[in-house]
């Protein structure tokens, strides 16, 4: 069973028990996401603000992130190159649009952007929309725009050859992370896979309350993952990161 904390020392002895506790009276966590909606909303719209003041990670998270792309996804880029298919994106948790400025236009031809603040997603809308972004390639654009929380969405069939799911994961619920991953599969091409990037403690979790986050350990996630019928292909540990911060690990599944 894996035990807890949050900021205030206040230790839970499941994950269970915190659930519980932040659970309204008619059964859902509505209250818990929205207090996350509402940190967020309240926040800079920019790479430093939505990175925690941690801008200049940006560019050496876009970094593990290419190359783990390159890697995992190389037949289908090739087939991309070649014309004989459309690479398609799911940004989760979009924020203002950094992921997908900075690392999923390079790649796919389609991005589509889902996250809960309209703070933010109006900024990637602005910045992503009507005109042409260095580095991306003529042809690739960011093409819906979703305001929703992962526990709401619900997936257009067989769309996406990625769902990449970056620093969001941790705001949801045990049993949504679970029934995302039962939707996001039907989202997913025949070959399609999800990748989480996420903090991670080094055992149990971490609550954080002010923005309705809980950041789990290795273990915790591979029991997750597991409890989601998805099967772990690559668990990498994301290099050169500030060692004050949480360690962050590229996590790719694809459907059992």
């Amino acid at each position: 069973m894996h035990k807890g904390t949050d900021h205030d020392g206040r230790n839970f002895e499941s994950p269970n028990e915190l659930w519980q506790q932040e659970q309204d009276h008619d059964g859902t966590h509505k209250t818990w996401y929205q207090k996350a909606v509402n940190y967020w909303d309240q926040q800079e719209a920019s790479y430093n603000g939505v990175l925690g003041g941690y801008g200049y990670v940006s560019d050496i998270d876009v970094k593990g992130s290419k190359q783990l792309i390159e890697k995992i996804l190389r037949t289908q880029l090739d087939q991309a190159a070649q014309g004989q298919r459309t690479l398609v994106a799911l940004d989760c948790g979009a924020g203002v649009g950094r992921v997908s400025q900075e690392l999923l236009l390079h790649y796919f031809q389609e991005v589509d952007l889902l996250e809960p603040s309209s703070h933010l997603l109006n900024m990637a809308k602005q910045t992503l929309t009507g005109r042409r972004l260095v580095g991306v390639p003529p042809g690739h654009n960011a093409v819906n725009f979703y305001l929703q929380g992962l526990q709401e969405h619900v997936f257009e069939p067989q769309r996406y050859d990625c769902v990449w799911i970056q620093w969001c994961m941790l705001y949801l619920t045990d049993d949504d992370v679970v029934q995302f991953f039962s939707r996001a599969r039907t989202g997913l091409k025949s070959d399609g896979l999800v990748v989480v990037k996420e903090n991670i403690c080094k055992e149990g979790f971490v609550v954080d309350k002010d923005d309705s986050s809980l950041t789990r350990s290795n273990t915790y996630m591979l029991e997750l993952f597991g409890k989601s019928n998805m099967e772990v292909l690559y668990n990498v540990k994301q290099k050169n990161f500030p060692k004050e911060l949480f360690e962050v690990r590229m996590y790719v599944l694809r459907p059992r």
